[in-house]
């Protein structure tokens, strides 16, 4: 949302901007939109996300071998130290039992070494459903965890939006407190000098320079928040703590203008999370006709082929090998399993029931979350442009009270509180700034797709609230 990186400080335009000392050379800059692309990239969100995928990647193609021809080979060496056929040749008589001793010697029950070279080749037939059923469910995993990433990077993009936002509200606080500092100081200075030419009294002098001193600690405080605002951002955007940053969001050219929505109508939300729930639905359905399917037969085919040698030393090379090939049809048959058919079919219609419940349950929260990140979109707008003409208002205020005073006809109390006043003003003009570029961000989040926005002057409210009320309506 690049309207909004142009925008991000441009109700701040008229506010004093304290003067940045030169980056150093290893100091990262990031704009609005390199923090959102570097998060989604680097994240460790991102990283778990995608390692899902692969997850669901893996067990697709475990469903799909289910029903794939299964080939296996096997080797075996057989070892006898003992046999009760090895002793029939040792005797005077080598008649029958010499035959027999001589048969013996080269089949699995005498013979000392016995090597066997195996290859079994099996295929499902049918199972009552489950392979495909699992197919399916597999499949619709996937796609859950396609749709749950893509959540989750629109849950991140809201974060680093709204951190980043955090840290350029830090920063422009640390602008006021110090060009407050410098204006009390300013002040000081003028007082200073009225006192020793006579026409200023002990008690002003005093009171200028307590309240030059009272903005020291303000100064402090909104450093040290945006120390604390640029580590949170750090650490969503994958940046060390000790690595130095710059928040390069340029401010708007257009001085007075914010971006705002340019649609009609948002329509309904589709956040990806109700595409993952309805996935999550397929899936639990999909279990329950896997679980449905152990009540029915099992038919599979297989063959087997295999060459078997006895040699009389260990090495299998050089040996007569005897072939061995069958082939076979299985039919397994579950007839009584101890319930446990029926208890599986019971968990996994109770899966089902409680995936279209959450189901329900996002698509209803995600149709609230809209109309309140609209409603908030509308409020902030208009809190923003009362906040911008209370900095107007108070800063006419305190030239008045400075003129006066300086002309001897107010006191220096008056002079104090309209400072105060307009502190207060920048302040809450700084605040309600990052609350509307939030909201915007929380509007796109909930709706579930880019936002078509554009710049209008702040004091063009109507247009605003006229696009908030056409967007609500079914």
């Amino acid at each position: 949302m690049r309207a909004l990186a142009l925008a991000a400080l441009a109700g701040l335009a008229a506010l004093p901007v304290r003067a940045q000392a030169p980056a150093r050379a290893d100091t990262l800059r990031l704009t609005l939109d390199e923090a959102v692309a570097r998060a989604l990239a680097q994240g460790q969100e991102m990283r778990i996300a995608r390692a899902q995928i692969l997850d669901a990647d893996g067990q697709v193609r475990e469903a799909v071998a289910d029903g794939l021809p299964k080939l296996t080979g096997t080797i075996l060496y057989t070892r006898q130290f003992a046999s009760i056929y090895q002793n029939l040749d040792s005797g005077p008589d080598t008649g029958v039992v010499g035959a027999f001793a001589n048969i013996f010697k080269n089949s699995p029950f005498g013979a000392a070494n016995t090597w066997n070279a195996q290859l079994q080749a099996t295929q499902l037939i049918f199972d009552g459903g489950k392979f495909l059923a699992g197919l399916t469910g597999a499949r619709a995993y996937h796609r859950a965890a396609t749709e749950q990433a893509a959540q989750t990077a629109a849950d991140v993009t809201l974060n680093v939006k709204t951190a980043y936002l955090n840290a350029v509200y830090a920063s422009a606080l640390v602008a006021v407190a110090e060009d407050n500092l410098a204006q009390a100081r300013d002040q000081l200075h003028q007082v200073t000098l009225f006192h020793d030419a006579g026409t200023r009294s002990d008690y002003d002098l005093l009171q200028a320079r307590v309240d030059a001193a009272n903005q020291e600690p303000d100064v402090i405080q909104a450093r040290s928040g945006l120390e604390v605002a640029i580590l949170a951002l750090k650490r969503l955007v994958n940046v060390p703590a000790d690595e130095p940053l710059t928040l390069a969001t340029p401010v708007s050219p257009v001085e007075g203008t914010v971006p705002v929505v340019a649609d009609t109508a948002l329509g309904v939300a589709d956040p990806p999370q109700v595409d993952a729930a309805e996935a999550g639905v397929t899936v639990q359905e999909a279990a329950v006709k896997v679980a449905e399917g152990d009540r029915w037969p099992t038919l599979t085919v297989g063959s087997t082929f295999s060459e078997e040698a006895f040699p009389q030393q260990f090495s299998p090379f050089g040996a007569d090998y005897l072939r061995n090939w069958n082939a076979e049809i299985r039919v397994s048959i579950p007839i009584f399993q101890g319930f446990k058919t029926v208890g599986s079919i019971q968990r996994a219609r109770a899966g089902l029931e409680e995936a279209r419940a959450q189901r329900d349950q996002v698509r209803a929260q995600t149709a609230l979350d809209l109309v309140q990140a609209r409603g908030d979109v509308d409020r902030t707008f208009s809190l923003l442009s009362a906040r911008r003409q209370t900095v107007n208002e108070a800063g006419r205020a305190l030239h008045l009270a400075t003129v006066r005073y300086g002309n001897g006809l107010s006191t220096r109390l008056e002079v104090s509180d309209a400072r105060l006043a307009r502190r207060q003003a920048e302040v809450n003009a700084v605040s309600a700034t990052r609350d509307y570029l939030v909201a915007l961000a929380r509007l796109e989040h909930a709706a579930g797709h880019p936002l078509n926005l554009m710049q209008r002057a702040l004091n063009d409210s109507s247009s605003q609230t006229s696009a908030s009320a056409e967007g609500m309506q079914p």
